[in-house]
């Protein structure tokens, strides 16, 4: 158990230390634009709400550069589709909005089946509530010679206390899992919601991989075996959405780290690049890796009765999982009180997430919603918030007090997230 801390402690501190070790004033070199290429601007929907879509469309024909087109690919019913084509009342010729007939593949597939329809030399590839300003093509001009290329997000909703703290978490998660990374020389792996990549390198990496949960993530790990390094250009900005609601957000991480956990095997293969594939898997797993010290502590205080573990293993598992946690928390400008509630929604995510991934195990897609959410708190969750008190209960009746202490706060925090 003590080692489960170290390790979940160890990334923790890891982000701290890229975090402050970033160099100000070291840019990437970028050049004059010699030439305006054709991009094809990619995005994929599925149960997405329509004024999203509308509101991405107005803001992509909008952009001051000619050669370029979007194409929109829809999993939707046909009179989803319909209704967003006659109500958007686009007339610019260079836009296409089509619906596959077989939606196989999930995300990857529908990327797939838009790069067949491209007639860019670039790929662009972005999220349904994407927002970027009218010079974006111009901008990413001046670094094609480094693609692909990931590109900096940033959320633009700080309405609630999520929406803050997630913004908060993510322009944490560019400086030090990005833009420090890449100052390093580490391997990038992007974003799918803001990446640029020639047909020609995507086409030698191999395309998406279909029914993958996060596709972008295997296509990085992909990129990093066949040499072609993401490069990270953090003064290009995509401006994206948070989840509205907790459980919104729960769902979101549970899908990243089902990912992670997905690739937990796969993502070995890196170790074949030396520390820098080491350090790239590192990264891969992070969501595990994250929450493997609380999945542990779980498991060992549920079964006390049969291991018989000392206090003082329980004491300093705990402390040294606290001062870390501590020093990470303290990089970030929050101050919201409710704070603890993503924290805790976030844990239980991943430990979740994670497992299901690793496992393998059926993952059904849940679109984050951008706008209204009803979404209710997940039946592992529930089953799992009884779970915990039924066996801190019973270690309290053979007098393992500690440990049903321990069983009986995880419990707790499952219950006060039912917000």
């Amino acid at each position: 158990m003590i080692l489960s801390s170290i390790i979940s402690s160890s990334w923790l501190l890891l982000q701290v230390y890229y975090l402050k070790s970033i160099k100000n004033g070291l840019e990437i070199e970028k050049k004059e634009e010699d030439k305006e290429p054709f991009f094809s601007i990619i995005v994929a929907i599925k149960n997405e709400d329509q004024k999203i879509v509308k509101e991405l469309i107005s803001n992509l024909i909008a952009l001051d550069y000619d050669k370029y087109e979007v194409i929109i690919v829809s999993d939707d019913p046909k009179e989803y589709v319909s209704n967003i084509i006659s109500s958007t009342g686009v007339s610019w010729n260079n836009i296409k909005i089509v619906r596959r007939e077989r939606p196989i593949g999930r995300k990857a597939g529908a990327l797939n089946y838009a790069t067949k329809l491209a007639n860019g030399e670039y790929f662009i590839f972005l999220d349904s509530e994407a927002r970027v300003n009218k010079d974006f093509l111009r901008k990413i001009c001046k670094y094609l010679d480094k693609e692909p290329l990931a590109l900096h997000v940033e959320i633009r909703n700080h309405e609630n206390f999520i929406e803050k703290i997630y913004s908060e978490t993510t322009n944490f998660a560019m400086k030090s899992l990005f833009l420090s990374r890449f100052q390093k020389g580490l391997y990038i792996f992007p974003n799918g919601s803001a990446i640029v990549i020639s047909r020609d390198t995507l086409s030698k990496i191999g395309f998406w991989k279909e029914g993958i949960v996060t596709e972008d993530l295997e296509l990085g790990i992909r990129a990093a075996l066949k040499g072609k390094q993401f490069t990270y250009v953090h003064d290009i900005l995509v401006s994206l959405l948070s989840p509205r609601a907790l459980f919104d957000l729960y769902y979101q991480i549970e899908r990243w780290a089902y990912g992670s956990g997905e690739l937990f095997i796969y993502g070995l293969k890196l170790f074949s690049k030396g520390f820098k594939g080491v350090e790239g898997y590192i990264y891969v797993i992070q969501w595990g890796i994250y929450s493997v010290f609380i999945f542990v502590l779980a498991i060992v205080a549920s079964l006390q009765m049969l291991l018989h573990l000392s206090m003082s293993t329980y004491i300093i598992s705990i402390l040294i999982f606290s001062i870390s946690l501590l020093i990470y928390s303290s990089s970030f400008k929050i101050s919201e009180d409710e704070a603890y509630l993503v924290s805790i929604a976030t844990i239980w995510a991943a430990i979740i997430g994670f497992t299901k991934g690793l496992f393998k195990l059926n993952f059904s897609w849940k679109v984050t919603p951008k706008i209204r959410s009803n979404t209710s708190k997940p039946l592992v969750l529930r089953v799992l918030q009884y779970i915990f008190f039924i066996i801190a209960l019973t270690n309290l009746i053979y007098n393992n007090i500690f440990s049903s202490l321990i069983l009986l706060l995880l419990s707790i925090s499952i219950f006060i997230i039912d917000t």
